[in-house]
């Protein structure tokens, strides 16, 4: 992580942090290697992204423990409809564009989520995702814990 200052005309600008973009070398391997000693970030298109998560799925997981991941929609969605939001976000993604043109589940789901947090754009990542010694699996089935019947 780079650490830049910089100071205006006034002094208006503190610390800055840089995070370095890791270039896709279209080996899916190597672009999630982590370095402990460097935080990066990576875009990837929701094609892309999906096809990663088959393969690579905990790969992704622990690079986004460390590093920022965003993933973007396809070029073909011009009807202002969104990409499912909880695919990115069950393997750490940090960023998950959302056309805010667009209405309907996908956006509630991304409106509901940031309401958590008082509707600043930011939410905590859960500790599951975060942790190093038994890394979360999405695909698995997870027991059931309780079930709420409405009427």
């Amino acid at each position: 992580m780079e650490k830049k200052v910089q100071l205006g005309v006034n002094g208006e600008y503190k610390s800055l942090i840089s995070i370095s973009l890791t270039r896709r070398k279209h080996d899916m391997d190597q672009d999630l290697k982590v370095d402990p000693k460097k935080v990066s970030r990576m875009s990837l298109g929701e094609a892309a992204y999906e096809k990663a998560t088959i393969n690579h799925g905990s790969e992704i997981i622990k690079f986004t423990q460390r590093n920022l991941l965003r993933i973007f929609p396809k070029t073909t969605r011009i009807t202002s409809s969104n990409y499912n939001p909880l695919m990115g976000w069950r393997y750490g993604a940090q960023m998950v564009a959302a056309n805010m043109q667009g209405h309907g589940r996908k956006l509630w789901l991304t409106q509901g989520m940031f309401r958590a947090n008082g509707g600043c754009g930011y939410v905590k990542k859960p500790d599951f995702l975060m942790n190093t010694d038994k890394m979360f699996d999405p695909r698995s089935k997870l027991p059931v814990k309780t079930r709420l019947k409405v009427k």
